[in-house]
């Protein structure tokens, strides 16, 4: 059996201002809090893989939790919610843990970076702690998105729970705005919402921004309205089963729906603003 000790001889030292030392102790379960503004809420995922660490549970596998220490006597959990709902679970009174004096910015930016680097957060979740956190992407993204009269959403929800306005799909709406696409990301999303589809929640999501945005930009589109009477022109679920059976074509064999759906759109709206023009 091989054993070998920690050696970074052969690796580029890392100039880095490290802040002081956290507190290594056990923490009564019934002083530590969940912040909401950047923790993720305990969902039906959640609630399994709870149940599933209590029902495995083993302090050879529970690694100490990281708590940041409030005014009150209080600690906000970092990282180590499930593990420590398992352990109450189990009738665990008090749990090991690594705790440090930080703001609510850091925190929030301390779990976004151990959650969004290591755990599978969804976008949403991440996003809920960006902003948080105060990072510029996601307030930015927050702010155009409120600006056009709706709300980027910090959770998913269930189909028949989403309303009109509401946006989910954080990540199309991230590379929009980091794109340089802030504008007509609102305008679209102000267009659709003086539209006769305003209540279709599919438009403020991937249905809708995947193909207007695009179509926006390619056509140098800059008022709503324009988008507003293009809406109200054109009926997309009937250029999407179009599109669904020229993909089936040969000579399109290969070619995403996504990028077909986008394009045709582009191609009418440019044909809609040309015939707005005469």
């Amino acid at each position: 059996m091989a054993i070998r000790t920690i050696d970074t001889s052969g690796m580029e030292p890392v100039d880095t201002k490290v802040k002081g030392k956290p507190e290594v102790a056990f923490v009564l379960i019934k002083d530590i809090i969940i912040d909401e503004r950047y923790q993720r809420s305990m969902e039906r995922t959640g609630l399994r893989n709870v149940r599933k660490i209590a029902q495995n549970f083993d302090w050879a596998k529970f690694s100490p939790v990281m708590l940041s220490r409030r005014e009150n006597g209080q600690f906000a959990i970092i990282d180590g919610q499930h593990r420590t709902h398992a352990a109450a679970l189990c009738g665990i009174s008090e749990v090991p843990a690594m705790v440090s004096d930080l703001s609510i910015e850091e925190e929030a930016a301390a779990f976004s970076w151990i959650n969004g680097a290591v755990t599978a957060l969804t976008g949403n979740q991440i996003f809920k702690a960006a902003l948080a956190a105060f990072e510029p992407w996601a307030v930015q993204c927050d702010s155009v998105v409120e600006r056009a009269g709706c709300k980027l959403m910090t959770y998913n929800a269930q189909a028949s729970r989403k309303k009109p306005g509401q946006v989910f799909c954080i990540n199309l709406v991230r590379r929009m705005v980091e794109s340089g696409h802030s504008t007509e990301l609102y305008v679209v999303l102000s267009g659709i919402r003086e539209s006769r589809v305003k209540d279709d929640i599919r438009y403020y999501n991937g249905f809708g921004l995947a193909a207007l945005v695009p179509a926006v930009i390619t056509a140098g589109v800059k008022q709503p309205s324009a988008v507003t009477a293009f809406l109200d022109a054109h009926d997309l679920d009937e250029v999407a089963r179009l599109v669904a059976r020229v993909q089936e074509m040969p000579e399109n064999k290969g070619k995403s729906f996504k990028g077909l759906f986008a394009s045709s759109v582009t191609v009418l709206l440019k044909q809609h603003l040309k015939a707005q023009a005469k």
